[in-house]
């Protein structure tokens, strides 16, 4: 896998032969392409992070720093280092909710889930961002999930694009208006 774009477009990334499902470089380009400058000196969470591809990438494009949360590290770890990012990134090795419960009111401003399909991680995943306050006011929680992954939002909030690859669909969450309720 490559990255797409930024000061480390072409380098390669290594990723899990198996028990991962890496984040397809066209899917990446898209994704990038809708978020587009928000990047730029961004905050990231990269959440169920794998290769640590989203994150890796949001950092090639000019985010500042970004936080991983993965059970399995070694090949994220060595991707950090083969690209010298260690100044730039952590890892918080472990579950996910114990991981974003190390990071309670951290604050950032673009949040990537990829979690496993079809296992209800997602919205698991959004109660706890909205519960330990992670998502930076005008933040964008970009969520890749199955079409077969059902998910209820968080009262505030609102998706503002989806878009569908295959067996993917990368979902863009925002928080919407607090003082306006939901119909």
């Amino acid at each position: 896998m490559r990255i797409v774009g930024g000061d480390s477009k072409g380098r390669r990334l290594k990723v899990s032969k198996t028990g991962t499902r890496p984040t397809r470089s066209i899917v990446r380009e898209t994704i990038f392409n809708i978020i587009g400058p928000r990047v730029n000196a961004a905050r990231i969470l990269d959440v169920f992070a794998g290769s640590g591809a989203l994150g890796i990438e949001a950092i090639s494009r000019g985010a500042t720093d970004c936080i991983f949360v993965e059970k399995q590290t070694k090949i994220l770890a060595e991707n950090i280092a083969k690209l010298s990012l260690s100044d730039q990134t952590e890892i918080i090795k472990g579950d996910f909710r114990a991981g974003l419960r190390k990071l309670k009111e951290r604050s950032f401003d673009l949040i990537f889930l990829d979690p496993p399909y079809h296992r209800n991680y997602l919205e698991k995943t959004l109660i706890l961002i909205v519960s330990h306050n992670l998502l930076h006011e005008g933040g964008v929680i970009i969520a890749e999930h199955s079409p077969e992954d059902k998910f209820v939002l968080p009262d505030h909030f609102s998706v503002f694009k989806k878009k569908q690859y295959g067996n993917t669909i990368v979902t863009f969450i925002v928080q919407s208006d607090k003082n306006k309720k939901r119909e």
